[in-house]
């Protein structure tokens, strides 16, 4: 399994997939899917921006001078922003019941537009978009406790939500339950990656080693590797949101073996990262 060019194919699938679906009409009362699209579409410029990032910059100063390098802990923090939308495109999207998922797609609008109503507002159109969004917020707000799972919900989840929150406690880590990946290994590599983002002293230290382009070109890769495991998850789970996209992989059976061979789940590595949780 070369993962360098597994990865190139897998983003080849991946465009077939998401494109697949452009331009579609959606039936009445499945506008919420289009928001799924639209994250699709942004993991897909996460892993085109790693590899794009992952080729490396050089700068000329004067005097001939040349500095050049990969920026690899760019490559971790971008493959951490696909990671986090791969888990909100499945825990929100993919679900049995499609009621949930409309319910869960809900809970994210109105915490997105809750974030955004604390920005300061500083010209007469910005201040009018968030008087139009306080009423999409108390709206959603009346649909979300009206909900049986609301309903069903105890009473820290409730306050939770009532808070504006959409992700259950536990956030990230507890979202990858749902999903094949392994807990563990899932918390060592976003903590990894999380560590980058937050200019944790590990980041600077790789960042002091890797001196050379061939270092920076090896931690680039190892991150980019992950997106592999992340694209082929993704994969299956937007074929099951979009049934349309299993005839794309149908009909590019080679892709789909690779995406197969990514998909990666908790039992088969196991005996590596311990019982499943």
């Amino acid at each position: 399994m070369s993962w360098d060019t597994d990865l190139s194919k897998l983003m080849n699938l991946c465009f077939l997939l998401i494109e697949s679906e452009n331009g579609k009409q959606l039936l009445p009362g499945c506008e919420w899917k289009n928001d799924a699209q639209v994250l699709g579409v942004k993991i897909f410029r996460h892993i085109a921006t790693a590899q794009q990032v992952s080729t490396g910059i050089g700068f000329e100063f004067g005097a001939g001078q040349v500095f050049s390098h990969i920026d690899h802990s760019s490559v971790a923090v971008i493959v951490r922003a696909a990671i986090e939308s791969y888990l909100a495109f499945n825990y929100i999207f993919v679900n049995q019941e499609e009621d949930l998922s409309i319910y869960r797609h809900k809970l994210w609008r109105r915490s997105g537009l809750i974030d955004r109503s604390k920005i300061l507002a500083n010209t007469s159109e910005s201040e009018n978009v968030l008087l139009q969004e306080a009423e999409s917020i108390k709206q959603l707000y009346n649909e979300i406790t009206s909900s049986l799972y609301y309903q069903k919900s105890n009473r820290d989840e409730r306050k939770e939500i009532d808070k504006g929150n959409w992700k259950p406690k536990g956030g990230w880590h507890a979202i990858t339950h749902k999903t094949d990946i392994h807990q563990r290994y899932f918390s060592d590599i976003y903590n990894h990656l999380s560590g980058h983002s937050h200019a944790s002293f590990i980041s600077a230290l790789q960042i002091r080693d890797a001196w050379n382009i061939e270092q920076q070109a090896m931690l680039a890769g190892a991150a980019r590797q992950i997106l592999c495991m992340v694209i082929a998850h993704f994969l299956f789970s937007y074929a099951q949101l979009f049934p349309g996209a299993k005839i794309v992989m149908a009909s590019n059976p080679e892709l789909t073996e690779i995406a197969d061979g990514w998909h990666i789940h908790k039992k088969e590595v196991a005996a590596i990262y311990g019982p499943i949780q």
